[in-house]
């Protein structure tokens, strides 16, 4: 009887932590305005929403320019909740477990109709400026139909949410603790922030530097063993500190995570960076570049292609610490040897990039342009 109890009382817990579970995802995603969509060989920034702000559905509607890929196509959605306002997610690390990440993984699809008439209400009433986007640039409403959701919200490993949980789900940001958590995110050392203003759009090279000078986390977009898909994960990053910024950012993998599993499988990944992203770039009333949406193209994005490289020589490895350590003061197992679970310090061997930061597509940028950049530190 008491055995019987017990799993009765067990199994209603793990119901329980799944309802949780599925509320913060949709609470993340309501709250989120932009993310980061990764697809095959490329991804995106893309604002987004879920519904007027007093009005989630959880279904996620987009505003896409001129789309010639065909009606739908497989992709992934990245948010993270330092990318919400203030950006300090606590006083906690992009990468800290506490710090909620979610992937939606799906199936992009065309809204036609009814539905297309809902998108655009949807994305209207969360991004007025998106009403006086250029009509001849053939903006259409997309949908991202979930078929899988990862979540990271606190210690103990992945979510994995059903997306019928998750549409039936209330928002509601539930918030996992030990009863010691306040005291430590304020007894934590604080990140520095660099507030200097960004080179100009038109000095093109050193504005893509500064922006992977300044990020300390993006998406890391992979194709994914587990969903054989593409696939985007956020990882804490560091390019370097002051002179020795390379423009090549430095990350640490832990064993078990799925992109380590994809990493170990197929090198090649995709590592994008948003303006929108940046603690500094926040408005005194906490608008992102300069109160433009993230989607605008003078927010600036960047998407580096290329291969991550395991760090093996102990000069390699020692400067990744110094520098992952010295931009994430909030994470100092960065900086100490990486998770308990053993991992992997990699940095990436650039292929090719796509940068916009104004009007008129992607900026014409080499490889070559982007390394031969002055250290972001340096202009200031």
């Amino acid at each position: 009887m008491l055995k019987s109890c017990l799993v009765v009382l067990s199994l209603a817990a793990a119901a329980r932590a799944e309802d949780a579970a599925a509320e913060t995802a949709r609470w993340l995603v309501h709250e989120s305005n932009w993310g980061y969509l990764t697809y095959a060989g490329s991804a995106e920034v893309l604002s987004l929403s879920d519904g007027a702000v007093d009005a989630s559905t959880g279904r996620l509607w987009f505003y896409v320019m001129g789309w010639s890929g065909g009606e739908s196509y497989v992709a992934s959605l990245t948010l993270s909740q330092a990318a919400l306002s203030g950006m300090t997610c606590n006083n906690t690390d992009p990468e800290d477990p506490r710090c909620a990440k979610l992937t939606i993984a799906g199936k992009m699809v065309k809204a036609t109709g009814g539905a297309a008439a809902l998108g655009k209400a949807a994305l209207f009433a969360r991004h007025p400026q998106m009403q006086k986007w250029p009509a001849g640039h053939d903006f259409g409403v997309w949908e991202l139909v979930p078929s899988d959701l990862w979540m990271i919200d606190f210690y103990g490993g992945a979510s994995l949410i059903d997306p019928k949980a998750y549409l039936a789900a209330t928002p509601r940001h539930n918030v996992p603790g030990w009863g010691q958590e306040a005291r430590l995110a304020a007894a934590a050392p604080k990140a520095s922030v660099a507030g200097a203003a960004p080179p100009p759009w038109n000095h093109t090279a050193a504005r893509a530097r500064w922006l992977v000078y300044h990020a300390i986390w993006g998406s890391v977009g992979t194709h994914s063993v587990r969903l054989h898909q593409p696939w985007g994960n956020v990882r804490s990053v560091a390019d370097g500190v002051g002179a020795n910024s390379s423009g090549l950012p430095v990350l640490y993998l832990p064993t078990p995570d799925p992109t380590a599993i994809d990493v170990r499988a197929d090198p090649n990944v995709t590592l994008s960076f948003s303006e929108a992203a940046l603690p500094e770039r926040l408005s005194p009333s906490g608008a992102v570049c300069g109160g433009m949406v993230a989607e605008d193209p003078t927010c600036a994005r960047l998407h580096m292609a290329g291969r991550l490289r395991a760090l093996r020589a102990p000069a390699e490895l020692a400067q990744a610490k110094i520098d992952l350590g010295a931009r994430h003061p909030l994470a100092p197992w960065l900086a100490k040897g990486g998770a308990h679970t053993g991992g992997i310090y990699y940095k990436i061997e650039l292929d090719s990039l796509t940068f916009l930061d104004f009007y008129g597509g992607a900026a014409q940028l080499s490889v070559e342009e982007f390394l031969a950049a002055k250290s972001p530190k340096s202009m200031e």
